[in-house]
């Protein structure tokens, strides 16, 4: 017996994120990067809990951990490990009022695969996107075009393993880690 009728037991809404995460050598140096955009630029927005990472997907969803787990692992059980190209520094634009500092993945396809693949297991229409590493986002415009930006013009590889699932309770500040995938070792 329940305390509630099973049509009306109540629920917690959480959010998820897949990422892919680069090992710690390349985690630290976007930080540096980081935080020399802050050094130049003390009023950009800090983002003190966001470490490197490619985003792939984020939605909210029903606190299910063990679904959404499955989902993911089968929605990744056989693409295959790949190299990740860290391509330079790029601008992304947001409207006229603030720009996000990037680094260029150089071999985008593999991850809109995983991206595609991911987005299809959860039976969602798949958005395009552009794959990038985060340095620092929301800059005020003007800011940003003003400083040298040669010093993040980073150039790096790593193998992409796996990727991670993150979990947002409401009210928390940041993602912690829910569960890592592998990928295929084909």
């Amino acid at each position: 017996m329940t305390l509630f009728p099973l049509d009306t037991i109540p629920t917690t809404t959480v959010s998820y994120a897949v990422v892919i995460s680069p090992p710690r050598n390349i985690v630290d140096h976007v930080k540096i990067m980081e935080n020399k955009v802050y050094d130049f630029i003390p009023e950009a927005k800090h983002e003190q809990y966001l470490k490197a990472h490619i985003s792939l997907l984020k939605f909210t969803s029903e606190e299910d951990d063990t679904r959404i787990i499955h989902l993911v692992k089968s929605a990744v059980a056989a693409l295959p490990s790949f190299e990740v190209q860290l391509n330079g520094y790029d601008i992304f634009q947001h409207g006229y009022t603030s720009d996000s500092l990037v680094l260029q993945i150089s071999n985008p396809q593999p991850i809109i695969e995983l991206h595609k693949s991911l987005f299809k297991a959860l039976k969602r229409k798949t958005p395009r996107i552009t794959p990038h590493m985060t340095i620092v986002k929301e800059v005020p415009h003007h800011k940003l075009r003003k400083i040298d930006l040669s010093p993040f013009n980073y150039y790096d590889s790593f193998l992409c393993t796996q990727i991670t699932i993150l979990k947002k309770i409401p009210g928390a500040k940041q993602y912690d880690k829910l569960f890592e995938v592998l990928l295929s070792a084909q």
